[in-house]
């Protein structure tokens, strides 16, 4: 017998026996016992008999054993060679493999001016333009005709602003469910938008298409005005909260809160939303290569302790049976649960594509305007296969040697694609300023998993819902 511990990260603090096994993404309750065999193990760095462990004599030598045959079965042990060999990925692309999700991009103008806009204002580089109907029906068209044997797709309807080209997002709607119903299939829609231009008519329109809206909102009042003002200079915040109020009424509403170094205050921004009727909030650290918003070491460090505080309240909501609704928590949580074990962060070019008014068709929402990230035409075939497989073969977790080592990586898969390729000049390139945040964010939705499973067992037995495709 020569066994080594596989890479794992024990979770032994505050009274709990878990441990997380890093190539399957998968969790284990070991019980204090087996915990203490394992970290033997690891402070041995190997065994070669059962001998080794005979210095344990509070523990039976029966149960020795077959705590060590249960770590064996569970790849916690394993024989030297195969350490860190990683389990079943789930999202390698077939070449056949189609798209599920188009985010649509029906409006490159915004009548807002935020103050780290990635987007240009919603231009994305180009000039302020509008989608025509012709053009997003060719977008449907082609979203339906590859879809294969998937049955339910989904539509997003993006920008700039969206609302600005109502209309367009009227005839999609019913362009999409016509055809969907035609082909015997589903489709679900979203939109993500800034609040100012909803109206009675368009709340009543949402109902109509079942469509999830998350409205991006930084902060409270002046803070948020400061961040997201109109061209005019005049605030947004009072506005935006009077136009949503009857959406808030009568429907599920998400919070996308974008945090820069001027708005770190993220409890006080979660707790005010939630009150005003949000579901739900999600926070994500701005990424404008601007050093007046992107955070720094310490703002990282504020960062973390608000979301600790807010899982603690997402802990205690659920230890009474409620979902507190930061959603930042509830996603990770869900991540673990499932046990993801990815090779890449976000299903950019694996189930969904980005369409532009133009009709180029890239990689993500946020990397259209970028020429080497257009994976094809609408006008002209659509995607560019040997391109697309390309592209995606090329940004895989395996082509990180900087992620290689790191405990997190099937959880991160390296980050957000874009984020990479704006502070690095490339998607295979790993942005590592966010490294050491995500990975203190990611033990934190594991010590929070452990001690929901410990307090409250059936918590997982009612699925979380993730709250979107991407939330940067």
């Amino acid at each position: 017998m020569q066994l080594v511990a596989d890479e794992v990260v024990p979770l032994p603090k505050n009274g709990l026996q878990h441990v997380f096994h890093i190539p399957t993404s998968s969790f284990y309750e070991l019980g204090a016992e087996g915990l203490v065999v394992l970290e033997e193990v690891m402070r041995r760095g190997g065994l070669t008999s059962l001998n080794d462990l005979d210095h344990l004599s509070h523990i039976t030598a029966e149960d020795r054993h077959g705590l060590v045959e249960d770590m064996r079965r569970l790849r916690l042990l394993v024989p030297e060679g195969e350490r860190g060999q990683p389990g079943m990925l789930r999202d390698r692309p077939a070449p056949s493999e189609s798209i599920r999700n188009l985010v649509l991009h029906v409006a490159h103008n915004c009548n807002l001016a935020c103050t780290y806009c990635y987007a240009d204002h919603g231009k994305y580089q180009g000039k302020a333009m509008l989608m025509e109907q012709g053009q997003a029906q060719r977008y449907i068209d082609w979203l339906f005709d590859q879809s294969g044997e998937h049955q339910n797709l989904g539509i997003t309807f993006f920008g700039g602003e969206p609302l600005l080209n109502m209309p367009v997002v009227r005839e999609a709607a019913a362009y999409a469910r016509e055809v969907a119903a035609n082909q015997g299939k589903s489709v679900r829609f979203s939109m993500t938008t800034n609040g100012t231009l909803i109206s009675d008519e368009a709340v009543d329109f949402f109902e109509e298409i079942d469509c999830q809206v998350t409205v991006s909102l930084d902060a409270v009042g002046k803070q948020n005005d400061r961040l997201r003002p109109f061209h005019s200079g005049r605030g947004s915040y009072d506005m935006i909260m009077k136009r949503i109020r009857p959406l808030l009424d009568r429907r599920k509403v998400a919070a996308r809160v974008t945090v820069t170094r001027k708005n770190l205050d993220v409890i006080r921004t979660v707790e005010t939303l939630l009150d005003a009727g949000f579901t739900e909030v999600g926070c994500s650290p701005v990424d404008a290569k601007d050093p007046a918003f992107d955070l720094r070491g310490e703002d990282y460090e504020t960062l973390l302790a608000n979301f600790s505080e807010l899982s603690e309240r997402f802990i205690s909501a659920g230890l009474k049976g409620q979902l507190y609704g930061f959603s930042n928590i509830k996603n990770l949580l869900k991540a673990i649960h499932d046990g993801q074990n990815k090779e890449y962060p976000c299903g950019a070019g694996l189930q969904m594509v980005a369409g532009a008014p133009n009709g180029d068709m890239s990689l993500c929402h946020r990397f259209v305007g970028e020429d080497e990230y257009v994976l094809g035409n609408v006008e002209k075939g659509g995607i560019n296969r040997e391109k697309r497989l390309q592209v995606l073969s090329d940004i895989r977790l395996d082509q990180r040697s900087d992620c290689g080592s790191c405990w997190a990586r099937y959880i991160c898969s390296g980050g957000c694609h874009h984020v990479n390729f704006l502070f690095e000049g490339s998607p295979q390139r790993t942005y590592m300023t966010h490294c050491d945040y995500l990975r203190d964010w990611y033990m934190l939705g594991l010590t929070t998993y452990a001690r929901l499973v410990n307090a409250k067992p059936d918590f997982f037995d009612s699925p979380l819902q993730a709250s979107g495709p991407c939330k940067q």
